[in-house]
């Protein structure tokens, strides 16, 4: 994955340290102290430059990458953010710091937003990894295995199926108010809603699998 950082906060380092040995990331930071500290702290590549500068931006290779985050100031965050929907960045994820501006942000179509109140790596890292509507419950190890929540659509390929999927695990089926450990006689409903535990790289065709429209 291609990570591109806004802003050299301590949030930024911690999230490049993190994601810095299994993933590309860049750091864009306006200040060139701040800019230098940081390049002596991380592998990752670290840009001296104003984030909220499409020309800057541009030359970070933005349409390139995977996510974005902004962790600069609501303003810079905003511009970036809006910036990276404009090109298509398929992630986009931005810090809010003032608590008031949490609404404009949504408002102006910025739904991934983690609020400094209660920032940290964690909110962020689940954004990253998250899969579409698929509601993420736990992340284990690094990222790599996700535990999540997905209802099993009428066109879903699975109904009738016992309750087995290939590259993951059901750990429960919640049915009718009803939480129900799979054995081998239970079989697959539409509107069931399954606990899966499965790989973080095989969520996007296991979501297609069990919720197709």
């Amino acid at each position: 994955m291609k990570i591109l950082i806004v802003g050299g906060s301590a949030t930024a380092l911690t999230l490049a340290n993190l994601f810095g040995e299994e993933h590309e990331v860049t750091i864009v930071e306006k200040d060139p102290e701040v800019a230098k500290n940081l390049a002596d702290k991380t592998h990752a590549l670290v840009i001296q430059g104003d984030g909220g500068d499409i020309q800057v931006l541009k030359e970070s290779n933005l349409a390139e990458q995977d996510a974005i985050v902004a962790t600069a100031d609501d303003k810079t965050n905003l511009m970036v953010a809006q910036i990276a929907k404009t090109e298509g960045v398929p992630k986009v994820i931005a810090v809010v710091l003032e608590p008031k501006n949490e609404e404009l942000f949504t408002h102006l179509g910025i739904t991934s937003i983690v609020s400094s109140v209660g920032t940290n790596v964690t909110a962020i890292k689940r954004l990253l990894y998250q899969v579409g509507d698929a509601r993420i419950l736990a992340q284990l190890g690094e990222g790599e295995i996700q535990l999540v929540e997905l209802v099993v659509s009428e066109e879903s390929p699975l109904l009738g199926n016992h309750a087995e999927i290939e590259k993951a695990s059901i750990a429960v089926v919640y049915r009718s108010g009803e939480m129900i450990i799979p054995n081998k006689k239970l079989k697959i409903e539409a509107g069931d809603l399954l606990l899966i535990a499965a790989k973080t790289s095989d969520l996007p065709a296991l979501k297609d699998l069990i919720n197709k429209k």
